[in-house]
Parts: structure tokens; C-alpha cells; sequence
């Protein structure tokens, strides 16, 4: 029986300074983890030197590749272009600053078990939220955040409650699954993605973690894209009340 691939899908959006480094760290821990691998890095239309470094990478390391869009097409829209190239393989969605880092192997070691779907859980019972010292930016973040997660968890999700916005999850693709037709173009394709697993009575594994919200970051609170947020959000919603 050949061995299952781990493919990993690493979007990124303006990220040169700290691409080639976060890279050179995922490549060395993966090679501990002894996995058959595959990563494809996806630029999703930087403007910065993002995609140079990516070629860095890549002249250095036979399993990386690299997919290139020259204008922002959105995470949702160049994870489903890269998953065609995925074919009967274990696909890890990550994102480029390697959020929940020290968690990856356990998320690894749980999928070459047999588990079909594996995701940081930041709303498991067993997750522990930092409180310390928040400011307003940190509270807001943390508020919007888990209202959001309310509202797919009880509108678009089946059987499932948990954290759907984490950046480290892990899931078995098929032939069948690649026939799926999900409508997200820029946030929600992880929710469509569980949406589906849960429809077809997959349990979906979570990972509690002990985590925290920094303190700053490229998602801003009060901005013009929030309501492109909210209008997918919300055409998800109807697709998946028409569907039901």
C-alpha cells in the first residue's frame, strides 16, 4: 500500500520578511516528523518581495513548490486552485506565520492514526485563553472572534461546534471530495470544508490549546473589508439553508 503524502498549503500575502525563515523552520520539523511531504507555497499577489524568497526556498528544497498569482485573488479562492493539484493525499492547511507551531506534530500524529479531519480547537472545553493584560484591540478581536465562530457553528455546521477559523488544520481528500462545489472566495473555505466532512458523519478531532491574541496584526477591527467579511459570511449562510 503506498504511503499517504502530506501536502501542505501555505498561503501568503506580503510576507518577505519573515517567509524564507518561517520556511527554513517548517522544513526542519517536518523532516523530524519522517513524513512523505510535499509543501506548496501559494502567493496570493504580493506586492512586496514575498515571491523571491519563496524561489529561495525552493532552489534549496526538492519537496517545495510554489504556485504564484499575480493579483490578490483571496485565501479562500487560491486554497480550492491549489487543492486541485492534491489528488487522494492528506492536505494541511497553515498559514504562513505558523500559528500554534509547537502543536503541528501531535495534529500529524493524530491524522497517520486514521483521523480524518484534525483542528486547533481554541473552543475546546480544555482550551485555556491568556486574559492577561488585554488592551481594547485584544478584547475586540476576541469578542468578534467568537461571535463569528457562534454564528457558523449553529447556522452552517452540522454536529460540530468548535473553532472553524483556526490556521493549522489537517483533513484525508478523495476523489469524491475534489467533486464539491464550496462558494467562498476570500474567509470561509475551512467552514465549508468541515460543513461537508460533518454532512458525510465524519467526526472532526480537535486539539485543545492554551493560546493568546497579539496584541497587533494585519486584521484591523474598523475596516472597509470587514463587510466583505460579513457579505460572504452571510451568501454561505443562504447557500447552506437552500441546500438543507
Amino acid at each position: 500500500m503506498k504511503k499517504k503524502k502530506f501536502i501542505f498549503l501555505v498561503t501568503c500575502f506580503n510576507s518577505g520578511k519573515f517567509i524564507y525563515n518561517n520556511s527554513l523552520k517548517l522544513i526542519k520539523k517536518i523532516k523530524k516528523l519522517k513524513i512523505n511531504y510535499n509543501i506548496i507555497f501559494i502567493n496570493d499577489g504580493s506586492t512586496d518581495d514575498t515571491y523571491s524568497e519563496l524561489k529561495k526556498i525552493k532552489s534549496n528544497n526538492k519537496n517545495v513548490q510554489i504556485i504564484s498569482h499575480k493579483k490578490n485573488l483571496g485565501k479562500s479562492s487560491v486554497l480550492k486552485l491549489a487543492l486541485k493539484k492534491c489528488s487522494n493525499d492528506i492536505v494541511i492547511f497553515y498559514d504562513c506565520d505558523l500559528p500554534y507551531f509547537k502543536y503541528l506534530a501531535k495534529l500529524i500524529t493524530l491524522l497517520k492514526k486514521g483521523n480524518k479531519f484534525v483542528t486547533i480547537d481554541r473552543r475546546a472545553v480544555k482550551s485555556k485563553f491568556n486574559k492577561s493584560k488585554l488592551n481594547l484591540y485584544q478584547i475586540s478581536r476576541f469578542l468578534i472572534s467568537n461571535l463569528v465562530n457562534i454564528i457558523i457553528s449553529y447556522l452552517i455546521m452540522k454536529n460540530f461546534k468548535g473553532d472553524t477559523q483556526s490556521g493549522l488544520k489537517g483533513f484525508y481528500i478523495n476523489k469524491k471530495f475534489r467533486k464539491q462545489k464550496f462558494i467562498s472566495k476570500k474567509f470561509f473555505l475551512d467552514a465549508e470544508i468541515i460543513s461537508y466532512f460533518t454532512s458525510i458523519n465524519i467526526k472532526i478531532s480537535s486539539i485543545p490549546i492554551n493560546y493568546k491574541i497579539s496584541k497587533q496584526s494585519s486584521i484591523k477591527i474598523f475596516d472597509i473589508s470587514n463587510f466583505i467579511y460579513l457579505f460572504e459570511l452571510s451568501k454561505i449562510i443562504f447557500f447552506r439553508f437552500n441546500k438543507s
